[in-house]
């Protein structure tokens, strides 16, 4: 009897965890499985923008969080991937996806151990045009004259 209360006692404790943490049930695989098919499906829908690409992205910093969680982890494999993810998006014609991914590298990795990679990054980044700036956040140049500074009028006062 005391061998069947042994084996009911980590069950229902496993299913009272299940119960209490959805969250963690759900999760159908390890984060950097679900960076893979994230990355590769934006890469098939061959899009430098839109559900897929944000849905890599997400993925991407789901898994830095958990490397990052975990004391002592290199996390050389999040460093390569986004260094992979800038070359390939580089080379489908996405610069800003690859500039973001390079810029990301160099700005999260940069201990002793990462130089190599900030330094392929680095040059990567001098292979792209220059960045794209919305209308709005462009500077005025000789073409677009700067909009004219509106002058204030007081009305005449009478005395």
């Amino acid at each position: 009897m005391s061998g069947t209360k042994a084996s009911v006692i980590p069950t229902a404790l496993t299913a009272a965890c299940l119960l209490a943490l959805p969250g963690c049930a759900r999760m159908s695989q390890a984060p950097d499985s679900d960076y893979r098919q994230a990355f590769e499906k934006a890469l098939a829908s061959a899009q430098c923008d839109g559900s897929p690409v944000r849905a890599m992205w997400s993925a991407y910093g789901r898994w830095y969080a958990v490397a990052s969680a975990i004391a002592g982890h290199p996390k050389t494999d999040e460093a390569t991937a986004l260094l992979r993810q800038g070359d390939r998006f580089r080379t489908l014609g996405c610069p800003e996806v690859a500039r973001a991914s390079y810029q990301m590298l160099i700005r999260r990795f940069p201990e002793d151990g990462f130089a190599p990679l900030r330094e392929a990054a680095r040059a990567s980044l001098q292979t792209l045009p220059p960045p794209v700036q919305p209308p709005s956040a462009m500077p005025p140049s000789d073409a677009t004259p700067a909009p004219a500074v509106p002058t204030l009028v007081r009305p005449a006062t009478q005395i």
